[in-house]
């Protein structure tokens, strides 16, 4: 099954039990980057002198795509990556939930906890999903020195980016990780993409470090 960036990294930011794992505090602004770098590497959106650019508002087939580019749409004006993030993040997370669920990927459960309402999304396989394992699985073979895909390379950036290091990446230090993909040749053929990218990865880190301090 094809899963698009936005669901593969949710799904590394779930675990089998179906709530979310302990790093997933800012999954949202991550999965926000996953449909922005989706998005142009699809050639629907593009970066301009530093603002982002609909060069195709057309719907995509896509419900998480779509979202996004309604979302960027109602911005009203090119806006940067960084303004951006904000803004589709609002209602992302639902909508690739919905998406997996109606794929039969997931499914909802609905509990509650002291009275308290709770939703919890397991594998509809009662462990790990499908899509999950084939994405941990090009992870783990990019940190073994396979040569990565331009795809991989976004999902391992973007996850490091939103603070999903234990959970796409058990077991490896952050700092072996990022030696690992600063290594790479880049996987990128339009460099307008990688540009995007960058960005996104820059605005994520910024967020998820000042999510971090305000938390402690």
């Amino acid at each position: 099954m094809s899963v698009n960036l936005a669901e593969e990294l949710l799904l590394l930011g779930y675990e089998d039990d179906g709530t979310p794992t302990s790093d997933s505090g800012t999954l949202d602004y991550g999965l926000a980057g996953a449909v922005l770098v989706e998005l142009a590497a699809a050639g629907r959106v593009r970066l301009d002198r530093g603002r982002v650019r609909v060069d195709q508002p057309g719907p995509t087939g896509d419900p998480v795509l779509d979202h996004g580019l309604r979302a960027i749409a109602s911005y009203g004006r090119d806006a940067t990556p960084d303004e951006l993030l904000d803004g589709l993040r609002s209602g992302l997370r639902d909508v690739v939930l919905d998406r997996l669920i109606d794929r039969g990927v997931l499914r909802r459960e609905r509990h509650r906890v002291l009275l308290v309402p709770s939703t919890r999304f397991p594998s509809t396989n009662g462990g790990e999903p499908a899509p999950e394992t084939e994405t941990r699985g090009r992870l783990a073979a990019l940190l073994a020195g396979a040569p990565a895909d331009a795809r991989t390379h976004a999902l391992a950036t973007l996850a490091l980016a939103a603070g999903l290091t234990a959970s796409a990446f058990p077991g490896v230090a952050r700092g072996d990780i990022e030696r690992r993909l600063a290594a790479l040749p880049d996987p990128w053929p339009a460099a307008a993409v990688r540009t995007l990218l960058d960005e996104v990865q820059v605005s994520i880190i910024a967020i998820t470090t000042m999510f971090m301090t305000g938390s402690n």
